[in-house]
Protein backbone atom coordinates (compact mmCIF):
# COMPACT_ATOMS: atom_id res chain seq x y z
CA UNK A 1 0.00 0.00 0.00
CA UNK A 2 1.12 3.53 -0.59
CA UNK A 3 0.94 6.83 1.49
CA UNK A 4 -2.59 7.70 0.61
CA UNK A 5 -3.80 4.07 0.95
CA UNK A 6 -2.50 3.82 4.68
CA UNK A 7 -3.33 7.00 5.56
CA UNK A 8 -7.13 6.97 4.34
CA UNK A 9 -7.27 3.27 6.11
CA UNK A 10 -5.84 4.50 9.67
CA UNK A 11 -8.36 7.48 9.47
CA UNK A 12 -11.18 5.25 8.75
CA UNK A 13 -10.47 2.88 11.69
CA UNK A 14 -10.28 5.67 13.51
CA UNK A 15 -13.21 6.97 12.54
CA UNK A 16 -11.87 10.75 13.02
CA UNK A 17 -11.67 12.17 9.14
CA UNK A 18 -11.21 16.01 10.44
CA UNK A 19 -8.54 19.16 9.60
CA UNK A 20 -7.24 18.42 12.72
CA UNK A 21 -6.18 14.86 12.54
CA UNK A 22 -5.62 15.45 8.15
CA UNK A 23 -3.03 18.14 9.12
CA UNK A 24 -1.27 16.11 11.66
CA UNK A 25 -1.29 12.77 9.54
CA UNK A 26 2.62 13.19 8.63
CA UNK A 27 3.85 13.72 12.51
CA UNK A 28 1.35 10.60 12.99
CA UNK A 29 3.83 8.76 10.68
CA UNK A 30 6.47 10.28 11.90
CA UNK A 31 6.04 8.72 15.23
CA UNK A 32 4.86 5.66 14.38
CA UNK A 33 8.69 5.11 12.59
CA UNK A 34 9.92 6.08 16.22
CA UNK A 35 8.11 3.32 17.32
CA UNK A 36 8.74 0.84 14.82
CA UNK A 37 12.76 1.58 14.49
CA UNK A 38 13.15 0.73 18.38
CA UNK A 39 11.11 -2.62 17.77
CA UNK A 40 11.77 -4.09 14.45
CA UNK A 41 15.63 -5.47 13.26
CA UNK A 42 15.04 -8.09 10.42
CA UNK A 43 16.89 -8.59 7.15
CA UNK A 44 14.59 -6.41 5.01
CA UNK A 45 16.45 -3.30 7.20
CA UNK A 46 20.03 -4.56 6.08
CA UNK A 47 22.43 -2.71 4.18
CA UNK A 48 25.51 -2.67 3.46
CA UNK A 49 28.67 -0.40 2.97
CA UNK A 50 32.17 -0.23 3.28
CA UNK A 51 34.57 2.49 4.66
CA UNK A 52 38.01 3.36 3.98
CA UNK A 53 40.52 3.11 6.27
CA UNK A 54 43.18 6.07 7.18
CA UNK A 55 46.05 5.53 8.64
CA UNK A 56 46.32 6.72 12.51
CA UNK A 57 42.43 6.75 12.40
CA UNK A 58 40.24 5.20 15.02
CA UNK A 59 37.24 6.82 14.36
CA UNK A 60 34.62 6.41 11.33
CA UNK A 61 31.27 7.99 10.75
CA UNK A 62 28.47 5.39 10.62
CA UNK A 63 25.85 5.70 7.75
CA UNK A 64 22.87 8.02 8.51
CA UNK A 65 20.51 5.62 8.48
CA UNK A 66 21.99 3.49 10.86
CA UNK A 67 19.63 1.77 13.49
CA UNK A 68 22.11 -0.94 14.73
CA UNK A 69 25.36 -3.17 13.82
CA UNK A 70 24.45 -6.23 12.28
CA UNK A 71 28.16 -8.02 11.61
CA UNK A 72 31.66 -5.70 10.55
CA UNK A 73 34.99 -6.99 9.62
CA UNK A 74 37.99 -6.10 8.02
CA UNK A 75 39.34 -6.13 4.71
CA UNK A 76 42.01 -6.23 3.61
CA UNK A 77 43.27 -4.74 0.60
CA UNK A 78 46.52 -3.29 0.91
CA UNK A 79 48.69 -3.88 -2.86
CA UNK A 80 51.51 -7.07 -2.76
CA UNK A 81 49.17 -8.30 0.17
CA UNK A 82 47.06 -11.63 0.40
CA UNK A 83 43.72 -10.70 1.04
CA UNK A 84 43.07 -10.89 4.99
CA UNK A 85 39.10 -10.42 6.42
CA UNK A 86 39.78 -9.83 10.55
CA UNK A 87 36.34 -9.99 12.51
CA UNK A 88 35.87 -7.07 15.01
CA UNK A 89 34.12 -8.06 18.39
CA UNK A 90 32.20 -5.23 20.12
CA UNK A 91 32.82 -3.99 23.33
CA UNK A 92 31.08 -1.16 25.46
CA UNK A 93 32.56 2.47 25.63
CA UNK A 94 33.96 1.95 29.15
CA UNK A 95 35.37 -2.17 28.29
CA UNK A 96 36.67 -0.10 24.79
CA UNK A 97 38.66 2.74 27.49
CA UNK A 98 40.18 -0.50 29.18
CA UNK A 99 41.29 -2.10 26.37
CA UNK A 100 43.13 0.88 24.80
CA UNK A 101 45.31 0.26 27.86
CA UNK A 102 46.82 -2.61 27.30
CA UNK A 103 50.17 -3.12 25.71
CA UNK A 104 49.23 -6.13 23.98
CA UNK A 105 46.02 -7.06 21.63
CA UNK A 106 44.79 -10.22 20.46
CA UNK A 107 41.43 -9.10 19.17
CA UNK A 108 40.21 -6.30 16.74
CA UNK A 109 37.65 -4.44 18.67
CA UNK A 110 34.59 -1.94 18.02
CA UNK A 111 32.09 0.36 19.78
CA UNK A 112 30.14 3.01 19.03
CA UNK A 113 30.33 7.05 20.57
CA UNK A 114 28.47 10.21 19.34
CA UNK A 115 27.36 8.30 16.08
CA UNK A 116 31.04 7.45 15.25
CA UNK A 117 32.65 3.85 15.18
CA UNK A 118 35.44 3.57 16.85
CA UNK A 119 37.72 0.70 16.19
CA UNK A 120 40.65 -0.15 18.43
CA UNK A 121 43.57 -1.12 17.64
CA UNK A 122 43.87 1.34 14.59
CA UNK A 123 43.68 -0.41 11.56
CA UNK A 124 46.64 0.25 8.64
CA UNK A 125 45.31 2.87 6.21
CA UNK A 126 44.53 1.37 2.75
CA UNK A 127 42.62 -0.99 3.71
CA UNK A 128 38.19 -1.33 4.41
CA UNK A 129 35.81 -0.93 7.40
CA UNK A 130 32.79 -3.57 5.82
CA UNK A 131 29.36 -3.12 7.80
CA UNK A 132 26.80 -5.22 7.35
CA UNK A 133 23.71 -2.76 9.78
CA UNK A 134 20.09 -2.32 10.11
CA UNK A 135 18.97 0.65 8.29
CA UNK A 136 16.09 3.12 9.83
CA UNK A 137 12.76 3.05 7.90
CA UNK A 138 12.61 5.33 5.04
CA UNK A 139 10.09 7.86 5.78
CA UNK A 140 6.58 7.72 4.41
CA UNK A 141 5.49 10.99 2.68
CA UNK A 142 2.98 12.23 -0.22
CA UNK A 143 6.51 13.19 -2.42
CA UNK A 144 6.46 11.27 -5.40
CA UNK A 145 9.09 8.62 -4.84
CA UNK A 146 9.05 8.35 -1.21
CA UNK A 147 4.75 7.61 -1.19
CA UNK A 148 5.88 3.67 -0.42
CA UNK A 149 8.80 1.77 1.23
CA UNK A 150 9.08 -1.73 1.78
CA UNK A 151 7.30 -2.03 5.32
CA UNK A 152 4.01 -0.38 3.20
CA UNK A 153 4.50 -2.07 1.02
CA UNK A 154 4.53 -6.01 2.70
CA UNK A 155 3.36 -4.76 5.65
CA UNK A 156 0.74 -2.08 6.06
CA UNK A 157 -0.80 -3.36 9.05
CA UNK A 158 1.57 -2.57 11.10
CA UNK A 159 1.75 1.34 10.17
CA UNK A 160 -2.13 1.03 10.29
CA UNK A 161 -2.13 0.03 13.64
CA UNK A 162 0.60 2.55 14.66
CA UNK A 163 -1.24 5.46 12.72
CA UNK A 164 -4.71 4.88 13.91
CA UNK A 165 -3.07 4.41 17.84
CA UNK A 166 -1.66 7.68 17.67
CA UNK A 167 -4.32 9.05 16.32
CA UNK A 168 -6.79 7.40 19.00
CA UNK A 169 -3.67 9.21 21.07
CA UNK A 170 -4.02 12.47 19.46
CA UNK A 171 -8.11 12.28 20.08
CA UNK A 172 -6.97 11.62 24.17
CA UNK A 173 -8.43 7.98 23.76
CA UNK A 174 -5.92 6.72 25.76
CA UNK A 175 -7.39 3.06 26.06
CA UNK A 176 -7.92 2.38 22.66
CA UNK A 177 -5.24 3.72 21.87
CA UNK A 178 -3.24 1.62 23.78
CA UNK A 179 -4.96 -1.46 22.25
CA UNK A 180 -3.60 -0.62 18.56
CA UNK A 181 -0.17 -0.33 20.07
CA UNK A 182 -0.10 -3.42 21.65
CA UNK A 183 -1.35 -4.96 17.87
CA UNK A 184 1.90 -3.21 16.50
CA UNK A 185 3.88 -4.61 18.90
CA UNK A 186 2.41 -8.23 18.50
CA UNK A 187 2.54 -7.99 14.81
CA UNK A 188 5.80 -6.72 14.86
CA UNK A 189 6.71 -9.82 17.28
CA UNK A 190 5.55 -11.79 14.25
CA UNK A 191 7.47 -10.44 11.82
CA UNK A 192 10.84 -10.78 13.97
CA UNK A 193 9.93 -14.57 14.47
CA UNK A 194 8.85 -15.19 10.76
CA UNK A 195 11.91 -13.37 9.64
CA UNK A 196 13.95 -16.07 12.02
CA UNK A 197 12.21 -18.72 10.64
CA UNK A 198 13.21 -17.95 7.22
CA UNK A 199 16.79 -17.20 8.13
CA UNK A 200 16.98 -20.96 9.49
CA UNK A 201 14.95 -22.79 7.40
CA UNK A 202 16.01 -26.09 6.14
CA UNK A 203 18.18 -28.92 7.54
CA UNK A 204 21.13 -28.74 8.37
CA UNK A 205 24.51 -29.44 6.80
CA UNK A 206 25.08 -33.03 6.96
CA UNK A 207 28.61 -34.31 6.29
CA UNK A 208 28.33 -38.13 4.30
CA UNK A 209 31.30 -40.40 3.36
CA UNK A 210 32.76 -40.49 -0.02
Amino acid sequence: MNYAQIVSLAVMYADREDIEVNSNVDNFILLTEARINRLLKTREQTGRIAAPTREDEEYYCLPNDYRGMRDIQLNSSLPNTEHKVTQLHYLSPEQMNVQREKETQSRMYYTVIANKLQVWPRPPGGCSIEMIYYRELPNLREEEGFDSNWLSESHPDIYNAGITGEIETFAKNYEIADSWFKKLSTMVGELDYADDLERWAGQALVMRAG
